[in-house]
């Protein structure tokens, strides 16, 4: 398969400066959030064993981040961070354009939010194969088939 040209006009890709400085400012909301919900987690039993204590919690933190990132993708296509960065996630077709007027699903959100933890879990890889890619796609991009474009200056 050939790879398509990045798309022309006001919709081109989003390069990796820019999304790592939207991730900047989600990642400040973001522990403001989880610092306040936080506060209910010492009400889980003592009792439990330690194993089972520290799933709960990490389930917990990641629902928590799942939730923030995956109402803000749904409603809107963009957190407060690629808002201020003029950045939008948008469902691709399978030719891989984007479609900016459609909101991604819950699926693929869910999808993306895995698949961006493994772009960070490997030291942002994931990341920074969007420097190279031709189209300017993470690996969350690809494995969601979503992907991130500048929106145009003028809204």
């Amino acid at each position: 398969m050939q790879p398509v040209t990045p798309t022309p006009g006001p919709f081109s890709p989003c390069p990796l400066w820019r999304r790592l400085l939207a991730i900047l400012y989600d990642t400040v909301l973001l522990c403001c959030l989880v610092f306040i919900a936080w506060q209910p987690v010492p009400l889980i039993p003592e009792s439990l064993h330690p194993a089972l204590e520290r799933t709960i919690r990490l389930g917990y933190l990641l629902a928590i981040c799942f939730l923030f990132f995956g109402w803000f993708w749904r409603h809107g296509g963009q957190t407060l961070g690629m808002r201020a960065w003029k950045i939008k996630l948008t469902p691709m077709y399978p030719d891989r354009t984007p479609d900016p007027f459609r909101a991604v699903t819950w699926e693929t959100a869910w999808l993306r939010f895995i698949a961006a933890l493994f772009s960070w879990i490997t030291v942002g890889a994931g990341f920074a194969w969007s420097a190279f890619h031709p189209e300017k796609l993470a690996w969350h991009d690809l494995f969601s088939s979503s992907r991130l474009i500048v929106t145009p200056e003028n809204r």
